[in-house]
């Protein structure tokens, strides 16, 4: 191999571990609590919702893939790009609460929509450059029936999602934002 092309292949690692690395530290850097908690609502069909959701940081573990040797097969292993998972998955099962008439628990299901700070919808945008954004598929988990009131005959309910996001399409490091937006509707 001649000197110039391991130049660029070594540019090229050290791009991709660079872009890696930064990504891991920027996610991390402010991420403090998964969500604020929900205060219950009082009256029927009042949707209560925290006014944060914060996603807990991604640890290096979910971003690499298992190691499964420690030797090289030949010279082109060396100059592969890593090897990265780039979709991370977090489930947020108590995201809203509401109360309805018992009989209307089973009749209920939501939905949810998360619209970047830029305008596009399923994604979430860097705050420091909203150009960039980041595919992400919401997928509702089932509704739970928390406790009954039998004096009026009301149910507490609550809901959540299934997040999964796609880094793949992240080009800068730092925090993500977005805004959700939740319909609890009947069938």
């Amino acid at each position: 191999m001649s000197g110039h092309k391991f130049k660029i292949y070594k540019g090229y690692l050290l791009r991709c571990l660079g872009l890696s690395t930064a990504i891991l530290i920027g996610l991390q850097a402010q991420s403090k609590a998964q969500f604020i908690s929900v205060a219950e609502p009082v009256e029927i069909y009042q949707l209560a919702t925290p006014q944060r959701l914060t996603v807990p940081p991604i640890a290096y573990s979910e971003l690499s893939l298992a190691v499964k040797s420690e030797s090289v097969g030949d010279s082109a292993d060396l100059t592969a790009p890593p090897q990265f998972n780039t979709v991370i998955i977090r489930e947020f099962p108590g995201v809203w609460q509401m109360r309805v008439p018992v009989d209307e628990v089973d009749s209920l299901y939501a939905t949810y929509e998360l619209k970047a700070d830029n305008g596009r919808t399923s994604a979430v945008s860097n705050e420091q450059r909203s150009d960039n954004a980041v595919a992400v598929v919401l997928e509702p988990l089932p509704i739970v029936e928390i406790s009954r009131d039998l004096n009026s005959n009301t149910a507490l309910i609550q809901g959540g999602f299934r997040l999964k996001m796609d880094l793949s399409s992240a080009n800068f490091a730092g925090d993500y934002a977005g805004e959700l937006t939740v319909v609890v509707d009947r069938r």
